[in-house]
């Protein structure tokens, strides 16, 4: 008896050790990867519907042709060769949205549907190496990349050029812009709405990651409704390409918003004010990042007056706006260098703005500008075409030391 015993002690013994050495073999619905080849009639919606449980990763090659709805956690749509793609058919439907967290789209073009990819709800997305185009139209439609309703997430080194509407738009979204492209669409390159917040051209952990943001119909980047903009490195040129876009035409507009432009920052040749702040506040110029601070707004307003009030100039404070203009080179912009209405106030540090079509700086109805005394470098209004520092009224003035030499009918302080 006491033998019998011993050995099923052993045989459970035995057993156990094998157990901690043994692979316990994969269930069939474990797997992590797919490969679906679009060529063969294969489809995205079914390899995600088949393989359930845990990360998934499906490489894609060909196009397919159809609406894909991802609404679960930890998928990630990858090209497994060029020119993978995914079309959506139907110009009412959105060709990728994503709803579910931890999502990758890497390598592929997404086009066609009413916006390209959209990324909604409490979900996290990284869009990567990616090309979006849109075929819809509307408020929200044709647009490249959509992301709203408290979703985040990054896109970097994606184009989201030609779409009918907007590049990137982003509606209560924080989203991180880098290293993209984002041109020649119908209304804004980056539309920031709604309590957005948007890293453009700096990554997560804010290094540089600069974007071409260049050509698009209405404004470069919109700011609006209590949004806030983190801007650093960009290309914003050309913007403002629509003579009736309904947002304006600037390269930078920030509306009932805030912005901050450390540094890096080219803006130029834009259709309206390469610059404008209607009741908004920003700093241009942002030494605090430990990166270069230097903004430059050159040849601005290509298109002169855009609007009833909206007089040329490189920068165009309106509405009780204010801002610090801080290591900027403001110049050769058509109108003003930078115009100040509707009581704002501009704080100038080490800037320079000269050569520019009108004047200098120009101040209107009870606006007030101040130029830093030291230890800041002074700043330098000089060599511009009319008057460097302008009041258009006895309610403005301006305060404070420049470094040369200037010509103004201000009475100052």
């Amino acid at each position: 008896m006491n033998g019998s015993r011993s050995l099923v002690l052993c045989l459970v013994a035995m057993l156990l050790a094998l157990a901690t050495v043994l692979p316990i073999p994969a269930r069939a619905d474990d797997s992590s990867k797919v490969t679906i080849r679009c060529d063969k009639n294969k489809t995205i919606t079914d390899a995600l519907a088949q393989h359930q449980g845990g990360p998934l990763t499906v490489e894609i090659t060909g196009t397919c042709f159809e609406h894909v709805t991802v609404s679960r956690s930890d998928v990630t749509l990858k090209a497994s060769s060029p020119g993978a793609a995914i079309q959506g058919p139907d110009s009412t439907k959105d060709t990728l949205a994503v709803t579910a967290d931890r999502f990758v789209l890497d390598g592929l073009m997404v086009n066609g549907g009413r916006n390209a990819i959209v990324v909604t709800g409490a979900s996290q997305a990284q869009l990567r190496n990616c090309i979006a185009l849109a075929s819809g139209s509307g408020i929200v439609g044709g647009i490249g990349i959509l992301f709203s309703q408290g979703a985040s997430g990054s896109v970097d080194a994606c184009t989201s050029s030609g779409n009918p509407v907007d590049g990137i738009f982003l509606d209560a979204a924080n989203v991180t812009i880098t290293n993209s492209k984002i041109q020649k669409n119908g209304r804004n390159g980056v539309f920031i709405f709604g309590a957005s917040y948007g890293k453009i051209g700096f990554t997560n952990t804010f290094l540089p990651g600069p974007n071409v943001i260049n050509d698009n119909g209405g404004n470069g980047i919109h700011v609006t409704q209590n949004s806030l903009g983190l801007i650093f490195g960009n290309e914003v040129k050309g913007n403002g390409t629509n003579p009736a876009s309904p947002v304006g035409r600037f390269g930078i507009l920030l509306f009932g918003a805030r912005a901050d432009l450390p540094g890096g920052n080219t803006i130029s040749g834009n259709a309206g004010p390469g610059i404008a702040l209607n009741g908004s506040t920003a700093y241009i110029g942002d030494p605090g990042f430990g990166l270069p601070s230097t903004n430059t707004i050159s040849g601005n307003s290509t298109a002169g007056q855009t609007g009833p009030s909206t007089p040329a100039s490189g920068i165009g404070l309106f509405v009780a706006s204010t801002a610090v203009l801080r290591n900027a080179t403001v110049n050769s912009n058509n109108g003003a260098g930078v115009l100040l209405v509707g009581r704002s106030t501009l704080s100038v540090i080490s800037s320079t703005v000269t050569g520019n079509s009108v004047d200098g700086v120009e101040l209107g109805q009870g606006s007030m500008a101040i130029f830093q005394p030291p230890p800041f470098a002074l700043s330098s209004i000089s060599g511009n075409a009319i008057i460097d520092l302008k009041c258009q009224d006895t309610e403005s003035t301006f305060t404070g030391p420049l470094a040369t030499s200037f010509t103004t009918n201000c009475t100052g302080f």
